[in-house]
């Protein structure tokens, strides 16, 4: 993702998951957003869906993370503005905040999107946007509903106490 920031001319980065279906108004959507200066970083709620269904559990539950891992483990960020968003939630800053606080930190394997919402939080608040974007639920579905959710859970239970990425990147296998 660092690779592409590096390679993109504009003055705004979006960051998204391939499978991630996003509004037709999307950039006029950024550059509302970031017109003001005290966001730093801003996503959209994320639906998971599939061929044949929404997860409508995992998304609000996606989507109440969003808040409350903040809370829970940030809690005098949460209420400087701290917000977690992940690639699902399309996440996009200014090309100078991001390069500012580093990018993205290339030696996690995993939660690397969690670590920048962090950085950017030192700069500004971190906005979700009241708008749906669509990624993929093939996790869930390889999963099941249940045991996704237990897992997004564990993971960021043990990243929000710090526990080491590599450790719980084996939990989150590539599903392709």
């Amino acid at each position: 993702m660092n690779y592409g920031a590096k390679a993109a001319t504009g003055d705004i980065l979006c960051f998204l998951h391939a499978d991630t279906r996003v509004p037709d108004d999307l950039i006029t959507l950024i550059e509302k957003t970031l017109t003001d200066l005290t966001i730093a970083c801003g996503g959209f709620i994320s639906l998971m869906t599939g061929s044949q269904t929404t997860r409508w559990a995992t998304s609000l539950h996606n989507y109440l993370k969003t808040y409350y891992a903040p809370l829970l483990f940030k809690p005098h960020l949460f209420f400087q503005g701290l917000r977690l968003l992940f690639g699902d939630q399309v996440m996009f800053c200014r090309r100078n905040d991001f390069w500012k606080c580093g990018g993205f930190n290339e030696a996690l394997p995993i939660m690397e999107d969690g670590d920048l919402c962090l950085k950017l939080a030192r700069l500004g608040r971190i906005c979700l946007i009241n708008r749906v974007v669509q990624s993929s639920d093939r996790r869930v579905a390889y999963w099941g509903a249940w045991k996704a959710n237990a897992i997004y859970l564990y993971i960021g239970f043990l990243w929000g106490i710090g526990v080491d990425t590599k450790y719980l990147k084996r939990f989150y296998r590539d599903i392709r």
